[in-house]
């Protein structure tokens, strides 16, 4: 990024959850040149060996932090996506990674697993106990052993179940609709996988393979073990709650259960491959619309990552829109303007972020109910279309028509082409000039600041009339 940088007036922040997207945040904030706390309820470690993926619009970000060679000793490169009829195997269609697609996106489809990438972060995070509450106004925090801590700037980081979002958001951040299906990780070894030859290929090839079943699906993707460098083959499959709730974290295990994972709706080499591991990890999902507001209206408390916009477990972007919100966040405080500029620069992150979270959104939940559809018309038509693209999906990238071409990857490309460095870059461009001006004559700016400033003297005079 070519914007200026800022030189003074460090700021305090205070981030409240040791995710991905509280540890990002951390780090690039730190290297922002300000001072960070994080407060984190468990003891920093992470030991999920689910997979999630880097897409190149994650990766470029993870790159440009300089984490690229540590990535890249726990990471596997993607090359497909191949998508298989749940019940007989058959191989409805692929969707190659071209290399020039790859190469114009300067970034690569990576699969890593999500307690090596919380790792590289996790030095940053401090276990200063648990937040019970949060003061806006003052921007306190208080922890659950009744540590008081102020801050300039608090960010909640805590996930789904925030304690941060319904100060800002108000009681709709805890209101959803229980999603009509769960999704469930499991895990498992390489080697066990190698002594079945007909799952031996899964254990060397860098696809993602898609098993689409009646009303569910499968698909797994290799990993690789940051504690043993060993290859670990990590599985997700949703299927439906049949109405009952399930648990909305992904930190506890329970014993494998084949009727709850309706097993008997895939191929043989699936139920072969599930039942090799012991374990199974459901997370259930509330479904929420996106939240009007991430910053609250004292200009001091910001959403990011889970807690600003809770995705669909399991998803191709949940790691890489925490990825972008701690990126765009950290971008905005680096920029060469004042601590009386905060509210505004938290405004313009709330600007930036919110409607490109709410289309992955809605993205990631129709590629979903896609992949599970009931046995049906539909079904038949999707699997029917698969099919006739295959030999398409195969061509050379320069060979393919443009038609296809436009149809299949222009929504990819949209998520996958974004950088979130630009986008501030963009902004910035459009405003900085203003907010360097001593006098601050843009109309917006005085206008947002002197909003916040207003709601600051409402609420002191509200609370002078009650004292």
């Amino acid at each position: 990024m070519n914007t200026p940088r800022r030189t003074s007036q460090m700021l305090r922040f205070i981030v409240v959850g040791g995710s991905i997207a509280g540890v990002a945040c951390a780090y690039a904030l730190q290297e922002a040149g300000h001072q960070v706390v994080v407060l984190e309820q468990g003891d920093g470690r992470h030991e999920s060996h689910g997979g999630l993926r880097s897409p190149p619009n994650m990766t470029r970000l993870l790159n440009h932090w300089g984490l690229g060679p540590a990535i890249a000793r726990v990471s596997i490169k993607a090359n497909r996506f191949t998508f298989m009829d749940g019940k007989s195997g058959e191989e409805l269609g692929p969707l190659v990674l071209h290399d020039k697609l790859m190469k114009a996106l300067a970034a690569d489809f990576l699969y890593i697993q999500h307690g090596a990438l919380h790792a590289m972060f996790v030095e940053f995070a401090k276990n200063a106990g648990k937040v019970v509450s949060v003061d806006p106004w003052k921007g306190m925090v208080i922890t659950r052993n009744g540590v008081r801590l102020t801050a300039d700037v608090i960010v909640g980081a805590d996930g789904y179940g925030s304690v941060v979002r319904p100060v800002v958001v108000g009681p709709e951040g805890m209101k959803g609709v229980l999603d009509k299906r769960v999704s469930v990780n499991i895990t498992v070894p390489t080697d066990l996988m190698r002594r079945h030859e007909d799952l031996v290929p899964l254990t060397v090839s860098p696809e993602w393979s898609l098993w689409l079943g009646h009303d569910c699906a499968t698909h797994g993707l290799l990993t690789v073990n940051p504690d043993t460098s060993e290859r670990e083959y990590a599985v997700v499959m949703h299927v439906p709650t049949d109405g009952k709730p399930a648990q909305e974290s992904w930190a506890r295990s329970q014993p494998l259960d084949e009727k709850f994972l309706k097993l008997d709706r895939f191929e043989p080499r699936v139920q072969k491959l599930v039942r090799l591991a012991r374990t199974m990890t459901p997370t259930g999902y509330t479904i929420y619309e996106p939240f009007d507001n991430w910053v609250h209206e004292s200009g001091r408390v910001v959403l990011i990552g889970e807690a600003a916009h809770p995705l669909m477990p399991n998803g191709s972007h949940n790691s890489a829109m925490s990825i972008e919100d701690a990126m765009t966040l950290s971008t905005l405080f680096s920029l060469p303007a004042t601590k009386s500029h905060t509210p505004l620069l938290l405004s313009a992150y709330e600007e930036l972020r919110q409607p490109r979270c709410a289309a992955t959104q809605a993205s990631e939940l129709r590629k979903r109910d896609f992949v599970c559809m009931p046995l049906g018309p539909e079904q038949q038509a999707r699997d029917d279309g698969l099919r006739n693209t295959r030999i398409r999906a195969l061509l050379d990238w320069d060979e393919a028509e443009e038609e296809y071409l436009r149809e299949t990857w222009e929504e990819y490309i949209d998520l996958f082409a974004f950088d979130a460095r630009e986008a501030v870059e963009d902004w910035w461009t459009k405003w900085g000039p203003a907010i360097l001006r001593p006098q601050m004559l843009d109309s917006r700016i005085e206008s947002t600041l002197g909003k916040f400033e207003s709601l600051r003297l409402e609420v002191d005079v509200s609370r002078e009339a009650v004292a």
